[in-house]
């Protein structure tokens, strides 16, 4: 924990243009952005980054077809023109994938609405992607035997985007990239109380891990803490214009249903989508939308049984799911911006917008973000830049791109370097890619240290554990400011997803890479990890 060591002592000794509060994707890209244009930047997140509702969702990068209905047209264009970006810009992360859409007899709307609905959303996305078809009830039965067509009329085939990676992983690089560009992070470091002296905030943080209380001072805060921003603004004082509202979602991990790399999705009885999505050697289902008054939920016995319901009604399984076939589930609320006349009377939740806000007090030069979508992050990073400078905060490279990989140059230089050391042969065979596709997808140039470490001594190519080698988890050590185990297993990797508790707590490889990772504290943290999951303590 070097690394994050001297951060937090950077916090307190420094006087910061702005201070961004939370490390979900708002956050997040709020730092890149500002950091990479020249900003002098400070972030920091009371739990781990990633830690709450940004490790929650669908890993989806799409422009919400489903918006088309309630006429937000502007919204489905903005999106659609999103997740282009990011196709574009993340090639070895954000790829596009075919959705394959049930659709029941009896649905609301006539198949030719659909059809049309989905050439509407291409050509809004500007016809990024490959072109949607309609297919008939054989025609669906053909392309994906697992699909139950009895109660069909059909169906659509169209395009969106996911993440190759988990999303909070995804999340951290942009993390990793306002670092790079002189932002001071740390985790687990929670604002306690703020106050407005002059033209600077002075914000008492608390230091989870030494127990340390400090000052950081910074002439902007940015609010982007997700379902927490309206409690953060009560505390410093804020009045907006919005406030949030919350959904529940859940999905349940089990076993991979079908090897189509294609993304299932189906209408349930209330008319709402449903997806089964590809998720390495996993199959991710559901999701739920519930309106909850609190952003602390936890997946109930009803939840379950309503996806496990819905996927066994829709699919021809040789068994059906049941509560034994979950390998992980994933839980967590999305905020979302409503007015706060509107807040008591928003009707229909299901219906709420799902656009983003960004408020400014230019007076008290406060952000805040509320809302948002994975999807939409580098609009979000973009318009933070744009109310920073109207706030006085000088970026002396304003033109400066803020996101996307490493230039192909670069890639070209750590293929050639992973050729020259066969780095492919280490590949697990368990792997569904190259070793080298996943190092630069995963770390872009600073895969090239890796190879560096493996020419130098092989042993660190060993695989430890899942697909991970020796040298990828001492660079996690160094460069990934991990403080708990559950930091790597569930946000750097998706290890906690794919494998049952039960099987990582008997991998031979789980303690050495607590040994890699922690050093002397290895066993505490093997201990701290399973004790939170059987209930002893939380994390």
């Amino acid at each position: 924990m070097q690394l994050r060591d001297q951060n937090v002592e950077q916090l307190a000794g420094r006087d910061f243009d702005v201070l961004v509060i939370g490390g979900g994707i708002n956050g997040a890209v709020s730092a890149a952005a500002l950091a990479a244009k020249g900003a002098n930047v400070a972030l920091i997140e009371q739990r781990d980054f990633a830690g709450f509702t940004s490790q929650e969702s669908s890993n989806l990068a799409w422009g919400g077809i489903k918006y088309l209905e309630t006429c937000e047209f502007g919204l489905v264009r903005q999106l659609c023109q999103s997740r282009n970006r990011l196709l574009q810009h993340y090639p070895s992360t954000v790829r596009e994938i075919r959705f394959l859409t049930t659709i029941p007899k009896g649905f609301r709307h006539h198949p030719l609405m659909l059809w049309l609905g989905a050439w509407v959303y291409w050509l809004m996305g500007q016809g990024f992607t490959q072109t949607p078809h309609y297919l008939s009830a054989q025609q669906l039965q053909r392309e994906e035997a697992l699909l139950n067509t009895d109660l069909s009329r059909g169906g659509l085939e169209y395009s969106d985007a996911y993440l190759e990676d988990n999303d909070a992983r995804f999340t951290f690089q942009f993390v990793r990239a306002a670092m790079d560009h002189g932002c001071c992070a740390a985790n687990y470091v929670q604002a306690l109380d703020m106050r407005r002296d002059n033209d600077h905030w002075a914000v008492q943080a608390h230091d989870a891990v030494s127990g340390h209380t400090f000052a950081i001072c910074a002439r902007v805060l940015i609010n982007a803490t997700g379902p927490f921003v309206d409690d953060l603004n009560c505390q410093s004082g804020q009045r907006t214009e919005h406030q949030h509202v919350f959904s529940k979602g859940i999905h349940l991990i089990v076993n991979r249903l079908t090897p189509n790399r294609r993304v299932l999705a189906f209408f349930v009885n209330d008319g709402r989508l449903f997806f089964a999505i590809p998720m390495g050697s996993r199959t991710c289902i559901g999701t739920t939308d519930t309106r909850v008054g609190t952003p602390f939920v936890t997946v109930t016995d009803d939840d379950r049984q309503f996806v496990l319901d819905n996927v066994n009604q829709r699919l021809r399984l040789d068994t059906p799911l049941t509560r034994q076939d979950i390998i992980a589930e994933r839980c967590g609320v999305r905020p979302l911006a409503v007015m706060q006349e509107a807040v008591d009377n928003s009707g229909d939740f299901l219906k709420l917008s799902r656009q983003h806000a960004i408020e400014a007090d230019r007076q008290q030069a406060v952000l805040s973000i509320f809302g948002g979508k994975l999807t939409d992050c580098l609009n979000i990073g973009d318009k933070i830049c744009v109310e920073a400078q109207a706030m006085g905060i000088r970026l002396p490279h304003p033109r400066q791109r803020w996101y996307g990989e490493a230039d192909a140059s670069v890639k070209q230089a750590f293929l050639q370097q992973a050729r020259d050391i066969e780095l492919d042969r280490y590949t697990p065979a368990s792997a569904s890619e190259p070793l080298s596709a996943r190092l630069w997808r995963r770390y872009g140039a600073a895969a090239m240290h890796l190879v560096e470490a493996i020419r130098a001594e092989p042993k660190q190519a060993e695989i430890v554990i899942g697909a991970y080698m020796r040298c990828e988890l001492q660079q996690a050590a160094e460069r990934e400011m991990i403080v708990k185990l559950d930091d790597f297993l569930r946000r750097r990797t998706m290890l906690a997803l794919e494998m049952r508790r039960e099987d990582l707590k008997q991998d031979a490889g789980l303690m050495d890479t607590c040994t890699l990772l922690f050093g002397a504290a290895a066993q505490s943290k093997y201990d701290e990890y399973f004790q939170a999951r059987d209930g002893v303590t939380r994390s």
